[in-house]
């Protein structure tokens, strides 16, 4: 039986907090019992606190962390969640993000469907599951661009242009990760941030603009997908309606909100009940989730591509950095990084 823990981190923004909260409250959870924990930095107002202890849960568990060092948003977000086992799916919400009543259901049904369907939905490339839309491609080196897949789509002629999709972009805004990749990141990060195999300087992605962004988790799990041909599964409603939306509020990584600047990150929320002729969970190809084979594949900056591809462009940087050509294993770290033997002997 899958099970999600939802995770929350906050700092200092309690308005924020109680926003996530009451969301995440009004959610459907089919009588499943979602445990929460909330990761709060060390230094912490003491309102933001009296939230958090305040809080009446009544779906699962809840759980405070609270630091005692300050860690920054880095290790505040990675060591937020790590997965008992193979069943165990993390939920990783900043406290500036909202949620839809039906993210759950989202979640639910995309999980069952490409990890607990049939053989041919699964794939162990696939790291997580999105709640929220893109409408801006954030890692084309020459800056920031709007983008709309179901546009994308219909240029290149698919079929189904309001499909789901797989993307190589992790998303910090409402997004589900599976266990075994979420695992592998920590082993890799300790492996990164300790320079075990590469100095921490080296850009391991080419031409990408988290390259510059020296404190973001997501620049080394962007690492590690690019390695690895990893993608995460992204919904595609009309008008970018979403499971989950993001406040853009100040914080580490926003030191300016203007509401220009904001408008590119905020999404309709899906609602629960809406009009006839609205977005709703089953307005997918055919009503239902497309098998694996025809979900459309984006690299990092947008384009379409495929799985197979991906993989190929990792293996052939890996080869690159590391200079060696054996095969790694799959969420093996050591055998990624080619620091373990190869079963030739080599290494």
């Amino acid at each position: 039986m899958p099970r999600v823990d939802i995770t929350i981190i906050t700092n200092n923004r309690p308005q924020s907090l109680i926003r996530l909260l009451k969301s995440l409250s009004k959610a459907l959870y089919f009588g499943d019992e979602p445990n929460l924990r909330i990761t709060i930095e060390q230094d912490c107002g003491a309102e933001t606190l009296k939230v958090a202890q305040n809080l009446n849960w009544t779906f699962g568990h809840v759980f405070l962390h609270h630091r005692v060092v300050h860690g920054g948003l880095l290790p505040a977000v990675v060591e937020s969640w790590y997965p008992h086992n193979n069943d165990s799916y993390g939920l990783l919400l900043e406290d500036d993000t909202e949620v839809s009543p039906l993210f759950y259901a989202w979640i639910k049904m995309t999980v069952l469907r490409y990890r607990y369907g049939k053989e041919n939905n699964k794939t162990p490339h696939m790291f997580g599951v999105s709640l929220y839309q893109q409408k801006n491609l954030e890692l084309p080196p020459e800056g920031r661009r709007a983008f709309n897949p179901r546009t994308l789509f219909s240029e290149v002629g698919l079929h189904f242009p309001t499909t789901p999709y797989l993307s190589q972009v992790p998303c910090s805004w409402g997004a589900v990760y599976f266990p075994e990749h979420w695992r592998e990141f920590h082993d890799y990060l300790a492996v990164r941030l300790g320079e075990t195999s590469l100095k921490l300087k080296t850009k391991v992605v080419p031409d990408v603009r988290s390259n510059r962004w020296s404190k973001s988790w997501k620049k080394f799990f962007i690492e590690l997908v690019y390695l690895r041909g990893y993608v995460m599964l992204y919904p595609n409603y009309e008008d970018f309606v979403s499971l989950s939306t993001n406040h853009l509020e100040v914080g580490s990584h926003v030191k300016q909100r203007s509401r220009e600047k904001q408008e590119l990150f905020l999404l309709p929320l899906m609602k629960l009940d809406e009009p006839l002729g609205s977005s709703s969970l089953l307005d997918l190809p055919d009503h239902t989730l497309p098998s694996l084979e025809m979900l459309p594949v984006l690299n990092l900056t947008g384009s379409i591509t495929s799985l197979g591809a991906l993989i190929e462009q990792g293996n052939r940087r890996r080869n690159e950095l590391m200079h060696c050509d054996f095969s790694s294993e799959l969420y093996s770290i050591n055998t990624l990084m080619c620091m373990s033997s190869a079963p030739n002997g080599t290494a």
